[in-house]
């Protein structure tokens, strides 16, 4: 069934180890605005779920270990084939490979192929944010290939809003269907950067050099941490951002 609306959606993509639940539980502020507002804000869950339990090597023998317990945990990709878990590996600044990353791009892809004539806003938090980086790449590729069939539905997106987030590091083709990781120059749809300035788990310095990928990023820092913030300034801004799009 094809999506149609005249307003705007705005796509929700959780973080590491998170779901569309609790993205949404996280977010009910911004939502009940969003919404007031005639928005279509749709919460995605990332395909693959994380094990509850990881084998690690201690003292020469491997060792069950516990992956914090929570259910249902999702991710857009992993950082290693050999365990979904370890996300050691995740703010590394050298080129890496991001497992799974081929079949969360093709879920976005379909998301976008039912909005028939709808502009699209992806919200994205943390890993969620990384991977609308990687969004962002493909939808500035499919309006310079405006004739690739692939590439189209993602010029649909024509801004990203990026809470906590660090700039991909994947290596090679995004997809299988168009080389676009040598896209040249900076990413050209609007951006909005919201970050820490006591983020631990990415630190503040990692979200400004994602927001310097962009060719006009406007950005909003926060003095708590890992979070979404929900006061009023923040959601105005979020508001505002979403109705200079329009």
């Amino acid at each position: 069934m094809e999506i149609t609306s005249n307003r705007r959606t705005v796509l929700m993509i959780h973080g590491w180890a998170q779901n569309a639940h609790v993205m949404k539980s996280r977010t009910k502020k911004l939502y009940k605005r969003i919404s007031e507002l005639g928005y279509d804000c749709i919460y995605l869950e990332a395909p693959h779920l994380l094990p509850m339990t990881s084998m690690v090597e201690v003292d020469g023998q491997l060792v069950e270990v516990t992956n914090g317990g929570r259910e249902n945990a999702k991710a857009w990709f992993m950082y290693s084939e050999k365990d979904p878990s370890d996300a050691s590996k995740a703010l590394q600044e050298t080129p890496i490979e991001y497992y799974g990353l081929e079949a969360s791009i093709s879920m976005i892809r379909d998301r976008l192929c039912k909005l028939e004539t709808s502009p699209c806003t992806i919200f994205g938090f943390s890993q969620g944010a990384t991977f609308v980086h990687i969004l962002s790449i493909l939808a500035s590729a499919a309006r310079n290939n405006p004739d690739c069939e692939y590439l189209s539905p993602f010029a649909k997106v024509d801004s990203g809003i990026l809470v906590s987030g660090f700039a991909s590091m994947h290596q090679g083709s995004l997809t299988d269907n168009a080389h676009t990781t040598d896209a040249g120059g900076l990413i050209t749809i609007r951006s909005l950067h919201i970050m820490g300035e006591r983020d631990t788990s990415v630190p503040k310095s990692y979200g400004n050099k994602l927001a310097s990928l962009y060719s006009e990023p406007q950005i909003y820092s926060h003095n708590k941490g890992h979070f979404i913030p929900h006061n009023k300034e923040l959601i105005d801004t979020v508001i505002e951002f979403l109705g200079k799009a329009d």
